[in-house]
Order: structure tokens, then sequence, then C-alpha cells
């Protein structure tokens, strides 16, 4: 191990990345490299606190350098104050993610049960039984490697969450009810690549991101059937989507047969999130 001060190495970190952002995103990317990775505030670096640098940190800085997120090099990120372990079968959770987690919990009853769809690191699941532990948590993703690290975060964090392998176009072929289904599916149209930066297009699994350019709600049709039939009566479908579809999931979402469906918009004025209700008996 070596020994480095603070400051030194947030320079260190934005000259390497300083080619793929530009200079204020590069040092805040810096700052936010060393507290993922070494829990130090801003007032650590003033003071010039020292760091241990692990035995790889010259290949970690190269991977910082070809653009690679620092939350993939880290191997972790903080999602609403808790820190996840990801790696490349995951998507990096994002800030509007996290007011999902916030609609799912003014919407469940103390004791619901609750279902997450697509998974991912189990930053959804994992924060509701963290931030709930009353809640009946269970969490689905197609991905091996995915639910692999979200089982692993689950353990970390001392979430009692169960995880499953299922395919939601194949849930026909799977068992449960639930008071609350959530998701974060894909819903990037293939047409809005050419608007996304390099480092999301090149280290982000396109599985858990992408969707055709013709069939663009696919994903929402899936969950609004699987969700009409798995709900129970009065439950709640919650979920993030495209901003720039927010009309056409809600009519589709009606068309299928939910009673009351709402539209909300993210902390940055973006139509974000739907919940949608199963009539009652």
């Amino acid at each position: 191990m070596k020994l480095i001060s603070s400051p030194i190495l947030i320079q260190q970190i934005t000259d390497a990345i300083s080619t793929h952002y530009d200079a204020t995103e590069a040092r805040a990317i810096a700052f936010r490299c060393l507290d993922v990775g070494w829990n130090l505030s801003s007032m650590d670096i003033i003071l010039k606190k020292e760091v241990e640098l692990p035995a790889d940190w010259p290949s970690r800085l190269a991977r910082l350098a070809t653009g690679e997120p620092l939350q993939y090099v880290m191997g972790k990120t903080y999602f609403r104050d808790h820190l996840f372990e990801v790696n490349s079968e995951t998507l990096i959770p994002r800030p509007e993610t996290e007011e999902l987690v916030e609609l799912v919990l003014e919407k469940a009853s103390k004791n619901a049960s609750v279902l997450d769809v697509g998974t991912g690191s189990g930053c959804i699941p994992i924060s509701l039984k963290l931030e709930r532990p009353s809640l009946q948590v269970e969490a689905w993703d197609i991905s091996r490697g995915a639910l692999e690290m979200a089982r692993q975060n689950a353990e970390t964090l001392r979430a009692a969450v169960s995880f499953q392998q299922q395919d939601i176009f194949a849930w026909p072929s799977s068992n449960g009810h639930w008071d609350i289904i959530v998701s974060n599916p894909p819903y990037v149209t293939e047409e809005e690549k050419k608007e996304m930066a390099n480092h999301v297009l090149d280290f982000e699994p396109h599985l858990a991101l992408f969707v055709p350019n013709d069939d663009a709600l696919k994903y929402y049709e899936a969950l609004a059937d699987f969700a009409i039939e798995r709900l129970s009566y009065g439950g709640y479908l919650c979920l993030e989507i495209n901003q720039y579809f927010g009309t056409q999931t809600m009519e589709l979402l009606f068309s299928k047969g939910f009673q009351e469906v709402q539209l909300k918009k993210d902390f940055k004025g973006n139509d974000r999130m739907i919940v949608a209700q199963k009539s009652g008996l």
C-alpha cells in the first residue's frame, strides 16, 4: 500500500479524466471518487488527509482515463445513503430512481408485499427493506450476474430480500401476488443513443438500457399485463419511465384496466414516474 495526500490524488484523477469531461465536472468526479473509495469529505481533502492506495490503483486510474465511470472503477456507489457494490452487469443507480423508492414508500402499507422487476444491483428492494423493515420484499432479474451482485449487496447491507431469476416476458410461468410491483425497466430507444454520453454507451449494460424504436413500450406492456393479474385489489404499479413517452405509457395502462394512473415529475422537472392503481373489489 502507498500513502498519498488527498489533494494530490484529486489532481491525479482530474488530470486522468480531463479529456472526457470539462474541468468543473472532472474535479467533481475526482471528489466523488475519494468519497466513494475512501469515505473522505471535502474537509478531509482541505486538511490534506492521506489515503492508502490499493496495489491495483495504477490500473484503476488507467480505467478512469478511458472514460469508464468511477462507480465501476471503484466498484461501488451510494444510493439513498446506502453504499452499493456495482459491476458491468448492473446499471449505475441514478438519483431519479431514488425518487421511485420514495414513491413506493408513500404507497406501501406497513406490512405490504413488494416485488421489484429488473432489480440490477438490488438498490430498489434493498433500500425499501432497510428503510421499512416491515415490508415483505422480493426482486427479479433475468441476468444471473446482476442477481449475484444484488444478493451480495443484500447480504452486506443485511437486508432480507428474496431474489429470483425471472424473465418478465415469461411471467405466466411464475407464482405470487403482491401489494406493490415496482420497476425501472429498459426504456431508452435506439434513436436516443446519439444523445447519450460515451461513458454510458461504452460501459453500462445495453440489455438494461435500450428498447427498439418501433417497440419502445414493450416492457411496460408486459409489466401492465403481469401487474393487472398479480397485484392485490387496490394495489399499485410504480414505474420509472422515458420522459418522452409519459402520455403513451399512461394510455397503455388505462387500456390494460388500471383504475387510476398518475404521471409524476422528477427533481429535474421531467416526466419520470407513473403510479397506477388496480381497482378494488
